[in-house]
């Protein structure tokens, strides 16, 4: 009884703890200060590896800090904690077609439309970015 009652205390502080760090990630962020931002996601995602919010967060800083490899890493890990994570799967199709991965760029737009996307929307940005590229 004791047991059960103090592994769900410290698994709820843990959570509040992921929360903590989050928030402050988030305020970070929206203070253009990304290094501060990412050191707290960072602790956010250890203390809550399910935490799908927090890599795809971590995947949109990751974008505005030059590193579209490392944010397709935390989208597949916000698809992986929830596979109906449709911003994470727009945003990783927009990545695969960034680094010329057309395929799975087009997997994704296949995924979020099945989650009710628009097809012309992603289809037109994706050849708006691939355009781009080339």
């Amino acid at each position: 009884m004791i047991l059960r009652f103090l592994s769900a205390f410290y698994g709820g502080m843990k959570s509040v703890s992921s929360g903590f760090y989050f928030n402050w990630g988030m305020t970070y962020a929206r203070w253009g200060q990304p290094a501060r931002a990412m050191y707290y996601l960072n602790r956010a995602a250890r203390l809550n590896a399910k935490g799908a919010h927090i890599y795809y967060q971590r995947g949109l800083l990751l974008i505005a800090m030059g590193q579209p490899e490392s944010a397709t890493a935390d989208f597949n890990k916000a698809i992986d904690a929830n596979p109906k994570h449709l911003d994470a799967y727009l945003n990783r199709s927009l990545m695969h077609t960034l680094a010329g991965r057309h395929e799975e760029a087009q997997s994704d737009v296949e995924a979020a439309v099945a989650m009710g996307a628009d097809r012309s929307g992603l289809e037109a940005q994706n050849a708006e970015l691939r355009d781009q590229v080339e």
